[in-house]
């Protein structure tokens, strides 16, 4: 699931970076982080850099962890069990390209 999430991101944008930090996988683009991953045993957690009320989420997939303590950049996470909502989940993630 992981590689499916990966090569979708880097397929966002030319010039993606890919850092593994210790706690997570870190995407960035022009020195900034837009886009964390950290792997589980059953599911991916997808960090979103972008402040709280800055993303566009209607179908609300995206949890606000502004106010709690948390492994990647942003305040929006993601718990990706599948990959039913891929291209969804890439238009969250282009947003924070975009800004």
């Amino acid at each position: 699931m992981y590689e499916k999430f990966k090569s979708a991101i880097t397929n966002l944008a030319d010039d993606i970076v890919i850092i593994p930090k210790k706690q997570y996988i870190a995407f960035n683009k022009e020195k900034k982080n837009y886009c964390g991953i950290t792997i589980l045993k059953n599911s991916l957690k997808i960090f979103i850099n972008l402040k709280a009320g800055e993303l566009d989420d209607p179908k609300q997939l995206a949890k606000d962890v502004s106010k709690i303590g948390h492994w990647g950049n942003g305040d929006y996470q993601i718990q990706v069990e599948g990959d039913n909502d891929l291209e969804y989940i890439m238009s969250l993630i282009k947003q924070a390209i975009q800004n």
